[in-house]
Parts: structure tokens; sequence; C-alpha cells
């Protein structure tokens, strides 16, 4: 009979659970905002927007003084995040890995930061 008891208590303790917890974030507010920056050798820029439900959009960008240059523009949504990347950084080349797509105009990268890897 204890073992009945001992296992019964086991199997109340395994089945137990936390109760769930509100943390009172409520329901997201639409947003927007955007920031251009110019600096010493170079520039960066981002915009964001978020609509409420869930769905935000956006796009940031980096300049470099020695004419390297980075675009994202990216959505996060109930389909997960998507990112479109164009980019002449050295070492990058053109790929589609994970819902993001790389287009790179640079070269192969032999020589450049990317020592030919390839980002």
């Amino acid at each position: 009979m204890f073992k009945v008891i001992v296992l019964a208590c086991i199997f109340l303790c395994v089945q137990a659970q936390y109760a769930p917890v509100d943390y009172g974030y409520g329901v997201p507010n639409p947003y927007q905002y955007s920031y251009s920056s110019p600096a010493i050798g170079g520039s960066s820029s981002h915009s964001e927007s978020g609509d409420g439900a869930g769905r935000v959009t956006g796009a940031y960008s980096v300049v470099d003084e020695d004419g390297r240059s980075r675009t994202v523009e990216y959505v996060a949504d109930e389909l997960g995040f998507r990112a479109n990347i164009v980019t002449n950084e050295p070492g990058t080349s053109n790929q589609a890995p994970a819902d993001v797509t790389i287009s790179s105009s640079a070269d192969d990268g032999f020589g450049g930061y990317g020592a030919g890897y390839g980002l």
C-alpha cells in the first residue's frame, strides 16, 4: 500500500504544471522610428515600423569611406524572420540561406577581406 501511495504522489508531482504567468505586456502598439547618422568615414541609418499585430518591417544600411556598403531590408511576422541583403563587401557572394537573400556585387573575395571564404 505504501508503494501505491508513493507512486501516486510521484505521478501527481510529474503531472503538476506551473500556473501561466501574465507579464502584463498587453497588446502591442503600432510604432515607427528612423535615424540617419553620418560619421567620420561613413554613415549608417535604420528605420523600422510595427503594425501592432506582430508584423515588423524595417531596413538598415551601413556605408564605409572606402565604398563598402550593406543594406538589409527585413520582415518579421507570423511566417518568421526574412531578410534581403544587398552588399558589395569583399568576400561575399549571391546566396539564399534560410529565408535570407544575399545579393553581392563584390568579387570572389580572393585577396580581400573574405580571404576567399565567400560569406
